[in-house]
């Protein structure tokens, strides 16, 4: 009895993992059915086609083409009204203001020598008769001749002094112009630096502006420290 019962067993129990096989076998199947379904193939867009707009032409354009005359490529000469000159190398008539004859400043000072770093060189432009300036604004002033006095001015470390010609200077200036507002004439009285020159202040109220350019070291550092020692 005990042997027919456990064929019974293993009877159903292999007929229920077969049924089970079988059950998802089938699962399987219609899964894989429903994750293979083609899909729709969607329609192709049409191209779109946009009309390019001719760009409008200018007046100047429209006029040019009905003409079939070659289109310049270079800009016309701006109308600025100022007066244009036949040649520009003749220099302007004497007396003030010279703009009104040419204001091309290559050509007004085309006559005035040049430094070695090319700029001007009004001391030597004085001394050749080239220009004749004023000390004063006030033109019914009295003309003073030119002071013949050297300044020595010590200079730090082994840098070489500076000497300071009045004689240039009074070719076109007044005393009035430097004393005693930028210099005190007091021997001390002036705490000159590079720094303060720079920023404006003593010689640099015109080097560096109007005058020739601080950077110049060797226009004014001319005395050397053995030689003032010696002396």
């Amino acid at each position: 009895m005990a042997g027919a019962k456990g064929q019974k067993r293993s009877a159903f129990t292999g007929i229920f993992i077969v049924a089970l096989s079988l059950v998802s076998i089938y699962a399987c199947v219609r899964q894989a059915k429903s994750e293979t379904v083609t899909p729709a193939t969607p329609a192709k867009d049409k191209p779109v086609v946009v009309a390019q707009a001719a760009a409008p032409m200018q007046v100047e354009e429209k006029e040019l083409a009905a003409e079939n005359k070659p289109q310049s490529l270079v800009a016309p000469r701006p109308e600025t009204g100022l007066p244009v000159f036949e040649s520009p190398h003749n220099l302007p008539k004497p007396g003030p203001p010279f703009n009104k004859e040419n204001s091309n400043p290559d050509v007004v000072m085309k006559s005035i020598p040049k430094e070695a770093t090319g700029l001007e060189d009004w001391v030597k432009a004085f001394q050749e008769d080239k220009i004749n300036p004023h000390e004063s604004l006030d033109l019914d002033k009295k003309h003073t001749p030119p002071l013949k006095f050297d300044v020595e001015i010590p200079a730090v470390g082994s840098m070489p002094n500076v000497i300071f010609p009045h004689e240039p200077h009074t070719y076109w200036l007044d005393c009035t112009n430097c004393h005693p507002g930028i210099f005190m004439m007091k021997k001390g009285g002036n705490p000159i630096s590079m720094v303060k020159i720079v920023n404006g202040e003593f010689c640099g109220r015109c080097h560096g502006r109007v005058a020739f350019p601080i950077a110049n070291c060797t226009r004014c550092h001319v005395k050397p420290k053995e030689e003032a020692s010696a002396k």
